[in-house]
């Protein structure tokens, strides 16, 4: 049997060539993660007390539209989006009130039917960052029952109304198995509702990429420039969807 054996140099200098390896590796690793890999780690470790802004799913290729519901809009301009929505053949997700949801059963039920996505907004249109963990419970889950009962199918994200999360909020929404967005383009078309050519000039000044999160509402000005929105994103070579699609 023969032995080799290994001068205390030698192994010194294989172990110093081992860790270099490994501290080269993990560099590489750290750099990728930082500049091309935000996302998986938003996925492993994201924020617990802060809504999404951003998708998290790698390589999606998709830019979610969301068009949020309460009832102060009309719904005859839900109709036109739907309508645009079918022309351009593709999917979105609706953010609608519990209340406006027992009002407006059977557009429900279209949205639903036309493979779009339905959210959570919660029940009432208030400011959910002034209010406590059980009254956020209250509002989201009265709404979930809602919704649910609605269309059969369960939702699975959460929008606070005007955005107005607190950590309370994030906490009750999460409780209840949802995942709490916001959105990193806002068309502030509620301000300009019958101003289409501003909403779309708005969209196209902002820095849109994989994963953005638009925010809608149903408006006049929405119904005319959403298919120039659709059109823009894929000019960016990528696809007009749900938050499904980048989460």
């Amino acid at each position: 049997m023969m032995m080799v054996v290994i001068s205390k140099d030698k192994l010194k200098k294989i172990l110093i060539t081992i860790l270099a390896l490994i501290f080269f590796i993990s560099l590489g690793m750290f750099i990728f993660f930082k500049d091309n890999g935000k996302q998986a780690v938003n996925m492993i470790n994201p924020e617990e007390n802060m809504p999404y802004e951003k998708g998290t799913k790698l390589n999606s290729n998709y830019v979610a539209l969301i068009c949020n519901i309460d009832l102060g809009w009309e719904s005859e301009y839900v109709e036109g989006i739907l309508d645009v929505a079918k022309e351009k053949n593709i999917k979105m997700s609706f953010n609608v009130t519990g209340k406006w949801a027992e009002k407006n059963k059977d557009l429900l039920l279209r949205i639903k039917e036309e493979g779009h996505e339905i959210g959570n907004h919660g029940y009432r249109h208030i400011d959910y960052d002034t209010i406590s963990y059980e009254e956020n419970i209250k509002e989201i889950s009265t709404a979930k029952k809602i919704i649910e009962d609605i269309i059969k199918e369960e939702t699975k994200f959460f929008q606070a109304p005007s955005g107005a999360f607190g950590k309370e909020t994030v906490k009750a929404a999460r409780s209840l198995g949802y995942t709490s967005i916001k959105w990193n383009i806002d068309t502030i078309d509620w301000n300009n509702r019958k101003e289409p050519e501003v909403v779309f000039e708005r969209v196209k000044k902002k820095e849109m990429t994989e994963n953005s999160i638009i925010l809608m509402h149903p408006t006049y000005a929405t119904t005319k420039c959403l298919g120039d929105i659709i059109d823009l994103i894929r000019e960016k070579n990528l696809e007009a969807g749900r938050l499904s699609d980048v989460f």
